[in-house]
């Protein structure tokens, strides 16, 4: 597959808060379900969820956790602290 016909990694930024966690963290798995089927990409919203909660885990700042999502269900998580 060409570079030029390669779909597009799905991204999704998220709040965490320390006392709180992802805010809206159903939402945005949603959102990346939904995003994930109009691609017809593969996503796990189980081991999604299981990835934000490590990437969090002991955190104590606020911070944007951004995940991305491949066509082929690949997940890469980024945690910026605010």
């Amino acid at each position: 597959m060409s570079e030029t016909n390669r779909q597009a990694d799905l991204e999704e930024k998220m709040r965490f808060d320390p006392e709180d966690g992802i805010l809206d963290l159903d939402r945005h798995l949603d959102s990346l379900k939904e995003g994930a089927e109009a691609q017809g990409c593969s996503f796990d919203r189980h081991a999604a969820r299981n990835e934000l909660q490590a990437a969090t885990f002991g955190k104590r700042k606020p911070a944007t956790a951004r995940l991305l999502l491949s066509p082929s269900g690949a997940m890469a998580i980024e945690l910026k602290l605010d």
